[in-house]
């Protein structure tokens, strides 16, 4: 039998019972109180060891020091991954500056995927080798379904590549964001609609990308008639003679108003607003571009009484008005949209645990600006950016990644082969993408184009172990084996392409000043300050200096005249052997570090 433990099951239940025993990990890394780390007071740069208050900071603009560690904080939470020189430059651009850059960025929209499948089945609509297959629609949903399948795997492999290829911005770590908040799973979407589903996916993740950081209210309204979406949640088969609830339903429990104390809707809601949606369809799958369309024979032509949670508000009989009409009630409860849907935004860019101090201080502020702003998301998100709560000791090193983050960061952050080195060999490079989609992302239980239910992810919402979903038995082991994989290397073919995935280890530590590459002890500290969130003691530090610099030798020499001789001999194979060998062994160490696990 296959049990899964979580993380949190196993401690609280086998080792908490028999061993008397906590989880080490967690309890020093939680954020109540932390011991190991230190905390630099915002105001005054004062260095506060092993803080044992509550945290209290707010969204008053941050205004400490502004140094490499807060620069690699704010962007392990908004980017997958960053390069030193992005680190570099941000420093000498200040917070302001570098928080405007990842928020306000030129929305262009990214070529499209393409038949990288050809070598395996001719696609059915004859769209060539290479060629844009978004916009082509088969004339019936009898064909194409075997085409529409590879396009789907296109589709995923494709949003691989666009987070991992992404620019200094936040536009896909929010797409993401939308994607495991409002979600749609491929395969339902394809059983429900036939075989021109690949597009109407394209289509919602193409609406979801390009509104990464826009109007909240604007996206519900376009999300209820997304083609891809009337087939997810069934709002396609809701007639006034059959209502279906799905949509309805979730619209307001997961999109909108959630669950929360404050939102009181009623079962009855549900049934009136089921009756709201009545008549929504997708009349021309079969064409392109897709859209929704409003049937008035289908609609429920009754006035919609909703209780008094929405005020008694009646919805009288107006066709396809009614849908601006229900949108409008729903953002009508501001306080409950505003608070929910920040709560959510933190849960996903700071930290799982909203207590009563960070719901006065931070989730309220957050929310009477969203309301002020008119729903814009923009300016939620720079408050909480530039936060004083952002940038707090407490809320770094706290946060279990995700295997996105854990993934494509670390691709990204060693600057591992993510790009085949033959632009037109389509079908290596989407092969590549797929093997970081399937093989390593999915065993971790995160991938794209699968959810595991309307909800999203349970890291992201499920109390009371959030982030703590993401270790456990079966996991763990496969995030430790992709660390070693590309320290190892591995060398696939796609489609007569060899592809090596290894760590360039050596280019990799070239990227600091040759004189904290030759200082043992500064190179670990740089190693350290940006491939984990918090600092580590110094005699951790010895310990992966002395065991892989040194080689277990005792001065610091050692290391220093190996590198010089590298330095000065680059193309010697025993001196490039030998600085190979330890600089592997020192990062290899740092990554397997249970701090690395975390942001």
């Amino acid at each position: 039998m296959n049990l899964k433990l979580s993380r949190r099951q196993w401690f609280s239940g086998f080792a908490g019972k028999f061993l008397n025993t906590v989880d080490s990990l967690f309890e020093k890394y939680r954020r109540k109180e932390y011991i190991g780390r230190s905390y630099v007071a915002p105001n005054n740069g004062t260095v506060i060891q092993n803080r044992k208050i509550g945290v209290t900071s707010g969204i008053a603009p941050y205004s400490g020091v502004w140094t490499e560690k807060e620069v690699v904080h704010l962007l392990k939470r908004t980017l997958f991954g960053f390069k030193v020189s992005d680190i570099n430059l941000f420093v000498t651009g200040g917070m302001n500056n570098t928080v405007n850059q990842l928020l306000n960025f030129t929305n262009v929209v990214p070529s499209p995927p393409v038949n990288n499948y050809q070598n395996v089945f001719n696609d059915e609509g004859s769209i060539a080798y290479g060629a844009d297959w978004t916009t082509h629609a088969f004339n019936s949903n009898s064909l194409g379904g075997t085409t529409n399948y590879y396009r789907d795997i296109s589709l995923s492999n494709w949003n691989i590549g666009q987070a991992l290829n992404q620019e200094n911005n936040i536009r896909e770590k929010m797409m993401w964001f939308w994607y495991h908040f409002i979600p749609i799973d491929f395969e339902t979407v394809r059983v429900a609609s036939g075989s021109n589903s690949a597009r109407i996916c394209y289509d919602y993740l193409k609406f979801l990308r390009s509104s990464a950081t826009g109007n909240f209210k604007t996206i519900i309204k376009n999300i209820a008639t997304q083609p891809a979406m009337m087939y997810y949640l069934n709002n396609q088969s809701n007639t006034k003679t059959a209502p279906d609830e799905n949509f309805a339903r979730e619209i307001m429990e997961l999109f909108t108003l959630g669950k929360d104390p404050l939102s009181k809707y009623t079962e009855s809601d549900v049934v009136q607003a089921a009756k709201v949606l009545t008549g929504w369809r997708v009349q021309n799958l079969t064409q392109s571009p897709t859209t929704t369309t409003f049937v008035s024979s289908l609609h429920d032509t009754s006035n919609k009484t909703f209780s008094s949670f929405f005020n008694n508000t009646v919805i009288s009989s107006n066709g396809a008005s009614e849908l601006d009409s229900f949108i409008d009630m729903i953002f009508s409860k501001e306080q409950v949209v505003s608070e929910y849907i920040c709560r959510r935004l933190y849960r996903y860019f700071v930290y799982y645990d909203i207590d009563t101090s960070v719901e006065l201080n931070v989730i309220q502020p957050l929310a009477r600006i969203f309301v002020a702003s008119n729903w814009e998301i923009l300016p939620v998100l720079n408050a909480l950016f530039k936060s004083e709560h952002f940038f707090d000791m407490a809320n770094r090193g706290v946060y279990i990644k995700s295997p996105f983050d854990l993934v494509l960061g670390s691709l990204r952050i060693f600057n591992v082969g993510y790009n085949v080195s033959d632009s037109s060999n389509y079908d290596a490079q989407y092969s590549l993408w797929r093997y970081f989609n399937t093989s390593i992302l999915k065993p971790m239980e995160q991938s794209i184009g699968e959810v595991p239910n309307v909800s999203g992810w349970n890291a992201f919402y499920q109390a009371p172990s959030f982030h703590e979903y993401w270790i456990n038995s079966n996991t763990v082991q496969k995030r430790y084996s992709f660390i070693n994989t590309i320290f190892n290397s591995y060398s696939p073919t796609f489609n007569g392409l060899k592809v090596k995935i290894e760590v360039d280890v050596i280019a990799w530590v070239l990227q600091f000043p040759s004189s904290k590459i030759e200082d043992p002890d500064q190179l670990v500290n740089e190693c350290v300050k940006y491939l984990l969130p918090v600092d580590i003691s110094l005699t951790t530090k010895n310990s992966l200096k002395v065991q892989n610099l040194l080689s277990n030798q005792t001065t610091n020499s050692y290391w220093s005249t190996a590198w010089i001789n590298y330095s000065n001999a680059p193309t010697n194979a025993t001196y490039v052997a030998v600085v190979k060998t330890r600089l592997k062994g020192l990062l290899l160490s740092i990554t397997q570090l249970a701090e690395y696990q975390l942001m």
